[in-house]
Parts: C-alpha cells; structure tokens; sequence
C-alpha cells in the first residue's frame, strides 16, 4: 500500500507520539492569563526547560526556522517531545496542546496542498481509538501561506478529543500546525488554539 518514498511512512510515528500523547501528559497547572490581548511579548528559543511562560510568547525553533505564539502561562516543550515536533507546547490545566511538525522531503513536492492534508488527516484518523468525522473550515491562508484546516473528531483511549489540523504550503516544504484539545472543552477554547495556529510563522 505505502511505496518506498510514500511520506506517510516518515511521518507516521511523530503523528502517533506528538498528537496522542499530549492527551494523557501531565505537567505543570498555571491560571491562563490573557491570551492575545497586546500585553507584552517576549521570545523564548524552543530548547528550554519545560516551565510556565510569564506572558504571552513566540516560541522558535531556529534549526527549523518556524514560530508560534502561545499565551502566558503556557508550557514550552518538553524533552519528551522535542526530538519529535519542531515545536510543543501546552496548557494542562485546560488540556490545550499544539504543536508544529515541518517536512521537507521532496517527494511532498509531488502532491498539491490538499492530497498532503488528505494524507496527514488520516494518519491522524488511523491512531484514534473511534474517527468521528471531520470538517473542513473556512482557513485558507495562515500568514502568507496557503493552507488547509480541518477540525477531526474522535476518541483516544475512551476520551473524545478535536483536532484543529492545519496543512500550511512553504516555498520548499509542508508544515502541520495543529491545535486539539478534549471535545467537551474544545467550544470554549477553540478560539485560543486558532490564534495560535494564526500566529504560525515559517521559511
């Protein structure tokens, strides 16, 4: 079914480990504070220790040359999950993750923007528990950049979660920005993840 040069094969386990296991880490619990509110900003390079954020800040990953903004109290990746995203971070207390995965292989070249979300939504949809269905949204454009979103629905383990699964075109390689969270908190938060997808920033 996969060929030799298929990407779904490179990508596979990063998928499984990054966007499964952010649903049963612990880590720290923080108040949230104000998400985007223009309150000041400040950069934190990605290979830090894991700890709550002060204020709202871009977290970067200068191998990979990517960004994204997350609100103040949020949590930068930790070690566990920095050999496999580019970027990861999370609010606990509320069970928001998100996360940046960027691929270069030329053989994504081969497809258009939506056979590539078509391939990461269902490795995606191929690890939960029970695929519920998705929904494309109305996002286009991130930055500069054409894109793709989908919201995917599910279970894990018993737990119904929502992917927000954004597939972002570069001038040389693919990105998946994702935001998900549990279903029963994904209304009130939806709006948190999307900014932080929104603030994605790339080569």
């Amino acid at each position: 079914m996969h060929s030799k040069k298929d990407p779904n094969r490179s990508i596979n386990r990063r998928i499984r480990h990054i966007f499964l296991l952010g649903l049963v880490s612990t880590g720290l619990s923080a108040g949230l504070g104000a998400c985007f509110s223009g309150e000041e900003e400040v950069t934190e390079p990605v290979d830090t220790i894991a700890e709550p954020l002060d204020t709202r800040s871009t977290l970067e990953n200068r191998e990979t040359e990517v960004s994204i903004t997350v609100p103040a109290n949020w949590i930068k990746a930790d070690s566990t999950l920095r050999n496999s995203a580019d970027i990861y971070a999370s609010y606990p207390v509320e069970n928001l993750y998100a996360s940046v995965l960027s691929e270069s292989d030329e053989v994504l070249s081969q497809f258009s923007l939506e056979d590539n979300a078509d391939k990461y939504r269902w490795l995606i949809e191929e690890e939960l528990s029970e695929y519920e269905g998705s929904q494309k949204t109305d996002v286009t454009v991130i930055g500069s950049n054409p894109a793709v979103q989908y919201e995917i629905r599910g279970q894990v383990d018993g737990v119904s979660v929502v992917y927000l699964h954004t597939t972002i075109e570069g001038d040389d390689r693919y990105y998946q920005v994702v935001g998900w969270t549990t279903a029963d908190r994904y209304a009130e938060n939806k709006q948190t993840l999307q900014n932080v997808i929104s603030s994605f920033e790339g080569i």
